[in-house]
């Protein structure tokens, strides 16, 4: 099991129609802070996680077309980090083909990227461990939502001669084999929308602040953050303002909480000899059942959260009408799939969804695989929201907007577990 970093930026500039928010009018005026295309190789696997608002199927391609000219013989997925301050990435026409532009800057930069991992591979050992994270992101629907998060943190060490490995520091991050830390990948269900529909500065939001953050305290491993299961979740619950500041303060409370988690005992150490195994399928799904929203009550809903004066309650229910709103006289979805990539390093299961997965669904994934499991969503493809059945017994934005009927999720995760099933026969 050897493992490379490498980063490219990903210019864009002012005029650059941005993705995410359906609210928002004008194009960036400038750059907060510069996008990234990052690729960590483990084994056979070059992940290459972009700062984007999502991955469709064509640019997952041509992304992987491009790494392999450059990584042969290798499995490639490509992931949104889900900024809502990065380029459209969708044509709004037809939000399964990406403008050309992105279409070729982002394999090009990915391509740079994975030659610098691929040229500094060395033998790592894998350390899995998991931290509940407080102040930063909550579920922002359900009859009692959750105001903590799990997040999973895969850090990477040079293993040290066997004299030197008993010399490791208890409580350092290294001290499960003496070796020298390289690099940590961060799996954060958070959606990254501190910045609101107004912002018109290109920015990697949460999860650029949490990768510059981390950095700075770590002191020279590399920092990628990928996005898990953030469906429902989002800093709604905690944050202050919508602001660049708002944004470093999160940013901070994570990598300080994730500090607390290198210091831990892992869940899992993996050793350089383990074998990785990949494997990837597109799963159909039923279509979300015709119908039209009831968009009178919804907005006599958002009156009543008005006069209550919650800006989180009233965030809620000015989405779920926005979403009854952009669907109301909108044709059924046709023919729903799901991109399910399963990877298995040693007993670790990565599970990648092309879709946004309710948080539900990485605890249920847990349940159901032996030994531990990581959810990352927005990965090789990009469905939509995927809400879990008991989800559409109270309609929000996500359900309103899914393509998906109630029990596609749980077949997806179905799917899931069957491919690692078959990874570990």
């Amino acid at each position: 099991m050897r493992s490379g970093y490498g980063r490219s930026t990903l210019p864009t500039p002012p005029g650059t129609p941005l993705g995410g928010y359906a609210a928002r009018t004008g194009t960036a005026t400038g750059v907060l802070d510069e996008l990234e295309v990052s690729v960590v190789t483990v084994g056979r696997l070059v992940w290459v996680v972009a700062d984007l608002p999502y991955v469709h199927t064509d640019l997952a391609e041509a992304v992987r077309l491009a790494v392999l000219e450059v990584a042969t013989g290798r499995d490639v997925w490509v992931s949104a980090t889900h900024t809502h301050s990065g380029p459209e990435t969708s044509c709004s026409a037809d939000t399964s083909r990406t403008p050309a532009r992105w279409l070729a800057e982002v394999p090009a930069a990915a391509a740079v990227a994975a030659r610098a991992a691929v040229a500094g591979e060395r033998d790592v050992e894998l350390s899995v461990r998991r931290q509940r994270l407080s102040g930063v992101g909550g579920q922002r629907s359900g009859v009692r939502p959750l105001r903590t998060v799990p997040v999973d943190v895969l850090s990477f060490t040079t293993p040290a001669p066997p004299a030197a490995a008993s010399e490791g520091v208890p409580g350092d991050a290294s001290s499960t084999s003496g070796g020298a830390p390289c690099g940590v990948l961060v799996v954060l269900p958070v959606h990254p929308t501190v910045l609101g529909a107004d912002n018109l500065l290109v920015s990697t939001d949460l999860a650029g602040a949490v990768r510059r953050a981390l950095a700075e305290r770590l002191g020279g491993p590399w920092v990628v953050v990928a996005t898990g299961a953030a469906g429902d979740v989002s800093t709604r619950p905690h944050r202050r303002a919508q602001t660049p500041e708002e944004c470093e303060r999160l940013g901070t409370l994570v990598a300080d909480s994730i500090l607390r988690c290198l210091r831990k005992p892992a869940r899992s150490i993996i050793p350089a000899h383990a074998a990785v195994q990949v494997r990837r399928v597109q799963v159909p799904l039923p279509p979300k059942p015709p119908g039209e929203p009831a968009v009178d009550r919804l907005e006599e809903r958002l009156r009543e959260a008005e006069r209550g004066g919650d800006p989180a309650v009233i965030r809620t229910a000015w989405t779920a009408l926005q979403a009854a709103r952009l669907a109301t006289g909108q044709p059924p979805p046709a023919d729903p799939t799901c991109a399910v990539s399963v990877a298995r390093i040693g007993p670790l299961s990565l599970v990648a969804l092309g879709a946004e997965p309710y948080l539900d669904l990485a605890a249920r994934l847990d349940r159901a695989v032996e030994g531990p499991a990581v959810l990352v969503g927005y990965t090789n493809g990009y469905l939509g929201y995927l809400p879990v059945r008991e989800a559409y017994r109270h309609p929000e934005y996500e359900v309103l907007r899914s393509q998906v009927a109630p029990g596609g999720a749980e077949h997806v995760l179905a799917q899931a577990t069957e491919l690692i099933g078959k990874e570990h026969s």
